[in-house]
């Protein structure tokens, strides 16, 4: 088990006391031994005290993830190791003529100590209920035998047992209700500043999304459009009035493209006033095509790759003019998990790959596009009989390398020996 820096840091802490709780109890043990009239409680809490304390340090230094059920058992010996003492001498001093002051341990440097390992070890909300509990039954019966022995409370040893217990732990309490509440507006703070960060992070993310979607529209549609108008203008001349008509449909489609991302900013901006960053990714569930149209993300796979294959054949490429064989299927994927993100990117991959066919496959009579799970993977692919890959004919790998990556699959492009180009994408699902 990771422990982060905070359990981490309390952990050695909690060794250290448990070390220092073990060598004491120890050397408490070997004076009470040696002492030639010892008491009998004596010689039974200080060996058990050590022992105990050495059993918990064994078990934290081998089980890091045991520290939270270390500190509570630590914490009840130690309180059990001190109350008992206490009460076991005020009894007796009531019952036999021995006195409370001159037979009593440290009870109160015991209780200090509790109560600052308690501050470091438990949460705010354990914090005083413990310290209170613990003082009652410590104190209760101590400051009861003064109060009723007038003498022994006016000894040295009374007013500072009387002090101690009294003034002193009250005030200590109020100072922990203060650092119990100080420990809380830090936390609350802190969580509000972490909560502010992951808003700014996720909405840069959603800004990010937003670009890489609008130049996918744009690589998708108007791109192409005068990509293609470009070449028709090289290689032969264009009469005029065709001319201004396909620039008026490339103007069109940038309008288009303008407006849908317009109307998509405007939505954000509505949800991110209702709804968190988190919940807007979400509901980002719709794809605009190049050419115009949208499609509804929510929709199985391997429907979605049939609308974009229907929706994008129609667009006006000119080699999809000289199409006689349209072969496609696209079966069902077995990956429940998939999000909408992935199923937008490869829809996106799909249509750039069939808009390549349309803009470069010279002499192309035959397409096929099929999607077809294989085992445990899924395999996407778009084939041609056209003329094959020209030199610097490249574009769009990068992207599609890179969300292979994402997949954690692979994909090629290549020529193939009869001729025509086979772009395929592949992935492991199930």
């Amino acid at each position: 088990m990771i422990l982060d820096s905070h359990s981490t840091l309390k952990r050695r802490f909690v060794l250290g006391i448990l070390s220092l709780m073990t060598i004491g109890a120890t050397i408490s043990t070997i004076i009470h031994r040696l002492n030639p009239q010892p008491e009998r409680i004596y010689l039974i809490v200080p060996p058990l005290f050590a022992i105990t304390s050495l059993i918990l340090l064994i078990r934290l230094y081998t089980k890091p993830q045991t520290l939270q059920q270390v500190i509570y058992l630590g914490l009840f010996e130690a309180v059990i190791f001190v109350v008992f003492p206490s009460w076991f001498v005020t009894i007796k001093a009531f019952t036999s003529k021995t006195t409370l002051v001159a037979s009593l341990p440290p009870s109160t440097s015991a209780l200090f100590l509790l109560t600052t390992c308690m501050m470091i070890t438990l949460r705010p909300k354990q914090l005083l209920r413990a310290i209170i509990l613990t003082w009652i039954a410590i104190a209760s019966p101590i400051l009861t035998y003064l109060i009723l022995n007038p003498v022994e409370l006016r000894s040295p040893r009374g007013l500072d047992l009387l002090i101690s217990l009294g003034p002193v732990m009250g005030v200590q309490s109020i100072i922990i209700l203060l650092h119990t509440r100080l420990q809380s507006i830090v936390e609350r703070l802190y969580a509000e500043r972490l909560q502010y960060y992951a808003q700014i992070i996720e909405r840069q993310s959603i800004r990010q999304k937003a670009m890489e979607q609008a130049f996918s529209q744009i690589h998708n549609g108007p791109l192409q459009t005068l990509a293609l108008l470009q070449r028709d203008v090289q290689q032969q001349e264009i009469a005029s009035p065709e001319l201004l008509q396909r620039l008026h449909d490339l103007n069109t489609e940038i309008r288009a493209v303008g407006r849908s991302l317009i109307d998509e900013n405007d939505t954000d901006n509505k949800l991110l006033e209702a709804t968190t960053a988190l919940e807007l990714v979400t509901s980002e569930d719709t794809l605009r095509l190049g050419e115009g149209s949208s499609i509804n993300l929510n929709l199985p796979l391997h429907n979605l790759l049939h609308e974009v294959y229907s929706l994008t054949l129609k667009r006006n490429l000119p080699y999809f003019q000289t199409i006689k064989v349209k072969v496609r299927n696209f079966a069902p994927i077995n990956q429940p998990d998939i999000t909408l993100e992935i199923k937008r990117d490869l829809c996106l991959w799909l249509e750039e790959a069939l808009c390549n066919v349309g803009k470069h496959a010279q002499g192309v009579t035959r397409i096929i596009a099929t999607g077809e799970q294989q085992q445990n993977k899924y395999i996407l692919k778009v084939q041609d009989n056209g003329s094959g890959l020209k030199p610097g004919q490249q574009e769009g790998t990068k992207h599609s390398y890179l969300l292979a990556k994402r997949l954690s699959g692979e994909f090629r492009r290549e020529s193939l020996p009869k001729g025509g180009v086979l772009c395929e994408l592949s992935w492991f699902v199930g």
